[in-house]
């Protein structure tokens, strides 16, 4: 469960660092272990793919690893 949400998190403590991370959580609500534990929902995948842009200052679809 979550595994989108956490590759948002961890694409974000890459590119970010630690205070990215900690802005991630910030923006949507969710500690990167709250977000492994839920269902990739699209509204909360969109939730957190517009905070990680945000942080990010470019679109965080670029860094997203596709199985």
């Amino acid at each position: 469960m979550g595994n989108l949400l956490e590759e948002i998190y961890r694409v974000v403590s890459e590119q970010a660092g630690f205070k990215g991370r900690m802005r991630l959580a910030v923006k949507t609500g969710l500690s990167k272990t709250k977000a492994g534990k839920m269902k990739d929902s699209a509204e909360l995948i969109s939730k957190f793919k517009e905070a990680a842009d945000d942080i990010l200052g470019r679109d965080i679809d670029q860094f997203i690893k596709r199985s």
